[in-house]
């Protein structure tokens, strides 16, 4: 693979492994003679060394380097490439089926930590895992990415959660999750042990985790953390009863377009929903200091507390598989935000992220580095980020 790629073997190791940076133009280059070698790792070898690695701690980072802490599980998603789905009682051939590292919140801290360049994150994951082979891949395969997994310090039990993910050819995939037989991600213990005094330290929640550990976010607050959260995985029926309550308790928060039917008051249309919370945030005495709406294929729009409104285009690529987009969008806008980048610049390069993701099979198979999304803006012509101005 060196040969192909004309680099020195150092580099390869470390773009499979993620153990030492390694330049744009390099990376391309491996990857390149990975996809014309037909190369994949050996997964159930990487499990088996897996507990002889050492884990990335992302508490030796720099206290200058903002922290984001994402809560929520990790799971192996199965994803198979397919036309379109099969009908009943039918057998469908697959041009392949990719074993990926999957779950909102993994996929957020680790698109986060791969940014780089200006935007630099520390990046760790509370959440629970297995002592099965999968529990120590993934272990492992975050660590190469910079991810640390701060789980609980009884012995492990069960498996990692798995995922079926069926993705068409326009891009569009269905999900069949199964029941978790980890523990509970334990948020409480974490806030009791940790002081993020003179540290710029978010803690992020994927939506599946909103309802079980909203009433640590007072804690979480108290003790410093700027909580946010994103909707993917919140149960309709809870934020109808709740939705006042997010506006209240997170200082970010993140809803796809299908988020605002189900918001009392709030108008289903996009830019009308963006004149709703304007007027919300206006009047609020306290409110977030972004509500996005994620549109898709049409970009994000963004909320500010002072009422102001920002607008983003996604970039126009090809669509493979569109799971994991919005995890990238979140990832990037935190990492923004976090390394206090204006929000309408957080925006344009967080729909950036979300818009590559979609051009690669599984959620964590693009990683893009701020430089290489600074390079797709432009390349649209899109240098200039979208300014926020009042509704």
């Amino acid at each position: 693979m060196a040969r192909v790629a004309g680099v020195a073997k150092g580099t390869v190791s470390n773009v499979l492994n993620g153990r030492a940076p390694v330049s744009d133009a390099m990376r391309e280059r491996v990857e390149a003679a990975i996809q014309s070698l037909g190369y994949s790792p050996a997964e159930t070898a990487r499990s088996l060394t897996a507990r002889k690695r050492t884990a990335f701690d992302s508490r030796r980072a720099d206290p200058a380097v903002p922290r984001l802490t994402t809560v929520g599980y990790v799971s192996v998603d199965y994803v198979a490439c397919l036309d379109r789905l099969p009908e009943r009682d039918e057998r469908l051939m697959s041009k392949e089926i990719v074993k990926a590292i999957g779950g909102p919140a993994a996929n957020v801290a680790a698109v986060a930590a791969g940014l780089g360049g200006g935007w630099p994150v520390a990046a760790s994951l509370i959440t629970c895992i297995g002592c099965d082979g999968d529990s120590d891949w993934a272990l492992a395969e975050l660590a190469s990415r910079r991810v640390e997994l701060i789980t609980p310090v009884e012995r492990r039990e069960g498996r990692l959660n798995r995922a079926l993910v069926l993705v068409e050819r326009d891009g569009r995939r269905t999900i069949i999750n199964e029941p978790s037989s980890l523990a509970e991600v334990d948020l409480r213990r974490f806030l009791e042990a940790t002081d993020p005094a003179g540290l710029t330290w978010c803690l992020h929640f994927e939506g599946y985790q909103v309802p079980p550990q909203i009433a640590a976010i007072p804690l979480a607050r108290a003790r410093g953390f700027k909580p946010t959260m994103q909707a993917t995985g919140l149960p309709p029926q809870w934020l109808r009863a709740h939705s006042a309550q997010l506006f209240l308790e997170f200082d970010v928060v993140v809803l796809h377009r299908e988020s605002l039917i189900h918001i009392e008051g709030c108008p289903a249309d996009p830019g009308d929903a963006a004149a709703w919370l304007k007027e919300r945030a206006e009047a609020s005495e306290r409110w977030p200091e972004a509500v996005i709406v994620t549109l898709g294929a049409s970009g994000a729009l963004l909320v500010a507390r002072d009422g102001r409104i920002a607008r983003a285009d996604a970039l126009p690529v090809p669509v493979q598989d569109t799971t994991g987009a919005g995890d990238a969008f979140v990832g990037t806008f935190l990492a923004f935000w976090l390394n206090h980048a204006p929000l309408d610049l957080a925006l344009q390069y967080a729909c950036a992220a979300g818009s590559l993701a979609v051009t690669r099979y599984a959620a964590q198979e693009i990683r893009p580095s701020a430089e290489r999304l600074a390079e797709a803006i432009a390349s649209q012509g899109a240098a200039s980020a979208p300014r926020l101005v009042p509704a």
